[in-house]
């Protein structure tokens, strides 16, 4: 777990399972096809989306004749569900020539939230400020629930969650690279795993998990990260990890001095 300042609950939210949460907890969105046109809209949210993108995302090219009809037939049910949620949290699907756009107050959607925390924290990193910009990668990727609009299927909606779950890992190579250099070698080393396990074969995750693990003095799980992602590798892919990785390796191993760590001497 990333244990960092949580930001208030956002209404919106897409960063794990779809939810629109109210005063007291998630609204109910309705049926499957309802959900996925309100996903449809959040992902695009401030912007308009053509009736015809929505029905392309919703049903892909085999949608029903009356797909148009159905899409209005959601919107007014979304439009029922939204009416539930309190003035200052107020959330609009406005209608228009060019389609419908879903209409949240400022910080209102987690997707919307993580951009802009992340943007920021690249700022801040980039001006040098590196402990502000770890702190607020943290907070960004805290924001995660699970993966990304996690119960919706679809080409769609698969591509988002393939796309968005690539942002993740790099932020997360951001935060990992940033905390490490600040220090906070403890917190990043939870993120790193997970997502390891997740995602087995990136050679970045694992170099920044095995410089943490180092840098802790715990030198014989860092070398044990990089058998198993070699292994791994070679029986998976046939190709053995990069060279700068293998070289990062063997200077654990034979206890050689790494460019940039900062290795604790008495750690258990």
């Amino acid at each position: 777990m990333i244990r960092t300042t949580q930001a208030a609950p956002t209404t919106v939210s897409v960063l794990g399972e779809l939810e629109v949460v109210g005063e007291h907890g998630p609204l109910s969105l309705g049926a499957p096809r309802q959900r996925a046109v309100f996903a449809a809209l959040a992902l695009n949210a401030e912007r308009a989306v053509t009736t015809q993108r929505i029905i392309t995302m919703v049903w892909g090219p085999s949608h029903p004749n009356h797909a148009v009809n159905l899409v209005h037939k959601y919107v007014s049910g979304l439009r029922r569900a939204l009416a539930a949620l309190p003035p200052h949290r107020s959330v609009a699907i406005e209608s228009g020539p060019s389609g419908y756009r879903l209409v949240p107050q400022a910080g209102q959607t987690d997707l919307a939230l993580f951009q802009t925390w992340i943007q920021a924290a690249r700022a801040m990193r980039d001006d040098g400020e590196e402990v502000r910009a770890a702190e607020l990668f943290g907070r960004a990727l805290a924001l995660w629930r699970g993966p990304f609009l996690g119960e919706l299927s679809g080409p769609a909606f698969d591509d988002e969650r393939e796309f968005m779950e690539t942002v993740r890992l790099v932020v997360l190579e951001e935060y990992a690279a940033v905390g490490l250099r600040t220090g906070r070698r403890a917190e990043v080393m939870g993120p790193l795993r997970d997502a390891l396990r997740h995602h087995p074969l990136e050679e970045n995750l694992a170099r920044l998990l095995i410089l943490a693990l180092y840098e802790e003095g715990r030198t014989a799980e860092a070398v044990r990260v990089y058998q198993v992602l070699a292994t791994r590798m070679l029986g998976e892919l046939n190709v053995p990890p990069r060279p700068e990785l293998h070289d990062l390796y063997q200077a654990i191993r034979r206890h050689r001095p790494i460019a940039g760590a900062r290795r604790l001497q008495n750690a258990p």
